[in-house]
């Protein structure tokens, strides 16, 4: 279980090299307390923690900005190339047109994010062809954008492993399990998301009453249909003004919705964190050097071959917290805290 313990921690480490984390001192960490170092007090170890789970989201930002920095590029490049080819085309583009500057921009954008209202559409073979390149072009984007989020939620989640294993060591393991019981969820981002996403779509709603002199019921629906890029078409914006209001109106409309999913992926992943975290901490407690020298009182070992028996059995499902708290007491054995950081 040790060198199962050991290999995460490396491969952690190496993923904290690349995205230039903080690590503990090199080699693998001893999570037990040194004996000269200090006591910690209660509210000592409560920041340390605090700050080891904090500091992991702007770790995990840093690592993904330069990738954001190169998806603004990308989507200035197919903003700018799809608005001047579309205007090239706009005498094969059939449907009902204001301005050809702000309806190519307007197309643009909603081949882009998806949408596809169709009110604007392609007439021939050469508009047909560019206008599946840029099809083609937007999905291929979209695709950057999972691979961000992805990379984004790994290394907030490698980061959180790291300092949590650098906090156990300064605090002790048995010291960081109970902070890291502590230690809550964070729902606020998903919080502000819904209600940034709520004020946005009364917006939208707002603008096609008034200016696309939609009742609210079709303005509703045309709002919903949008921000969930299913966009029938048979509600959408017609006038040079509602076109360009929805062009911003629709690209954040869908990057609302999209953060939103990314925000309820990181309280999820965070909560599978908390879990796997308080199993790596317990599971180096647990190890083969504590059960050799559980009976050795002058080194404060107080988990023997018993209480390692007990762990895996209820680690693999095969035995119960009642069962464990009736064997425990057969054996006189009065510490149960180990066998509560294992998930049901």
């Amino acid at each position: 279980m040790l060198g199962h313990f050991n290999s995460i921690n490396a491969m952690a480490s190496y993923a904290a090299k690349q995205a230039k984390l903080p690590m503990t001192a090199a080699g693998s960490p001893n999570l037990t307390n040194d004996e000269n170092e200090p006591e910690e007090t209660t509210i000592q170890s409560s920041k340390a923690t605090s700050v080891a789970a904090n500091c992991a989201v702007p770790s995990a930002i840093r690592a993904v900005l330069p990738d954001l920095k190169k998806l603004g590029m990308y989507y200035g490049i197919y903003t700018s190339l799809g608005t001047l080819c579309l205007l090239a085309l706009m005498r094969h583009i059939r449907g009902h047109k204001t301005n050809h500057f702000i309806d190519s921009l307007y197309m643009c954008v909603v081949t882009r994010t998806t949408v596809g209202y169709g009110d604007l559409y392609p007439h021939g073979i050469v508009p047909e062809l560019a206008c599946s390149v840029l099809i083609t072009a937007g999905m291929l984007l979209f695709g950057i954008v999972v691979k961000i989020a992805a990379k984004y939620l790994v290394f907030k989640q490698q980061a959180v492993l790291l300092n949590a294993l650098h906090v156990a060591r300064k605090i002790g393991p048995m010291e960081a399990l109970k902070e890291i019981e502590t230690l809550n969820i964070d729902y606020t981002k998903c919080l502000i998301s819904l209600i940034v996403m709520g004020v946005h779509f009364v917006i939208g709603i707002f603008v096609l009453c008034t200016v696309e002199e939609m009742q609210s019921d079709d303005a509703f629906y045309c709002a919903i249909s949008t921000m969930t890029t299913v966009g029938f078409g048979d509600e959408s914006f017609s006038s040079e003004f509602g076109r360009m209001f929805g062009l911003i109106w629709i690209f954040t409309g869908t990057s609302c919705v999209g953060q939103l999913f990314l925000y309820i992926a990181e309280v999820y992943t965070d909560i599978e964190a908390k879990k796997f975290v308080k199993w790596v901490i317990a599971s180096n407690i647990i190890d083969r050097n504590e059960t050799e020298d559980a009976d050795d009182l002058e080194k404060h070992k107080v988990h023997g071959a018993a209480d390692f028996i007990l762990y895996k059995l209820k680690d693999i499902g095969k035995i119960k917290e009642e069962d464990i708290s009736s064997a425990m007491k057969d054996i006189y054995v009065t510490d149960l805290s180990i066998f509560d950081v294992i998930p049901a």
